[in-house]
């Protein structure tokens, strides 16, 4: 089974304090929604997105505890699982589905629990327990957002909690999975690169790329080709194609520099979601 070496940390306490503080505007959100059948994200609508967090807030948890098995031999296989999850489920019902977030938030947030490994998604993976946290921390923020811009509304994303999710979540994922899975094979091809990735007032990690694997790495003496200094939330928003690079450079919440500072712009094109 395959842990990380985490180039940085998150304390379990503080992932779960944030998650307890999103959980009530996620669900009174949803509750909100004027027009469930707006579009939201990718095919779906914003009762869809509503459906998939029910679905993230009941698996995870049953996985963090043990009762579940990781479902996925591979991660591209996420996709499929989702959207099949997301067009059984019989009905919309925002209600219903708010209170299935809070009941599972309940029961996941009331369990004390140990940060050592435990089997994730992947067959083969395993993640500290903060990571789970931090994963549905993720998927709050992310689809919370999904659903304020269908309907028009604002979604804030706190910092503190956007870093949480990127280095105890994100980071912690790419150590785990196929290093060629979350490269875009043919944008990446031949290059070889070291990125520092600096989230401010959060943690650093080099991200490395070598002809299509990627490999998360410590700071260390190696060298580096492009720094990348961002706020939690604009790089949230970045690595999930919410947004793009140019707001956040023009406004200084993104900036890069180094002896290759051309490749942070080509680096969203050459990553890709699951």
């Amino acid at each position: 089974m395959t842990t990380p070496t985490p180039p940085t940390s998150v304390d379990a306490a503080a992932a779960r304090a944030a998650l307890a503080c999103v959980v009530p505007r996620l669900t009174a959100l949803i509750r909100s929604i004027d027009d469930p059948g707006a579009h939201a994200v990718g095919e779906w609508t914003a009762g869809d997105v509503a459906v998939h967090l029910a679905h993230a807030w009941e698996r995870l948890p049953a996985l963090a505890r043990g009762d579940a098995d990781s479902p996925l031999r591979e991660l591209r296989e996420l996709a499929a699982l989702t959207t099949s999850l997301v067009r059984e489920e019989p009905g919309r019902d925002l209600e219903a589905t708010a209170r299935r977030i809070e009941a599972a938030a309940r029961a996941f947030l009331s369990t004390p629990v140990t940060d050592e490994p435990r089997p994730w998604l992947v067959q083969g993976t395993a993640l500290p327990a903060s990571a789970f946290t931090c994963h549905l921390l993720n998927e709050s923020l992310i689809h919370g957002y999904d659903i304020a811009r269908s309907q028009g509304r604002p979604w804030r994303i706190d910092p503190t909690h956007a870093g949480m999710a990127i280095t105890g979540f994100l980071f912690r994922a790419l150590s785990v999975v196929d290093p060629r899975f979350p490269v875009r094979q043919r944008q990446a091809a031949g290059v070889r690169a070291c990125f520092d990735i600096r989230v401010r007032r959060t943690g650093r990690v080099y991200l490395a790329l070598d002809d299509g694997a990627l490999t998360i790495e410590p700071p260390s003496g190696r060298p580096v080709d492009c720094h990348l200094s961002a706020e939690p939330a604009t790089l949230f928003l970045l690595i999930w194609s919410r947004a793009g690079q140019w707001p956040g450079v023009l406004t200084g919440r993104l900036s890069m520099w180094g002896r290759r500072p051309w490749l942070a712009a080509r680096l969203p094109r050459m990553l890709r979601n699951p």
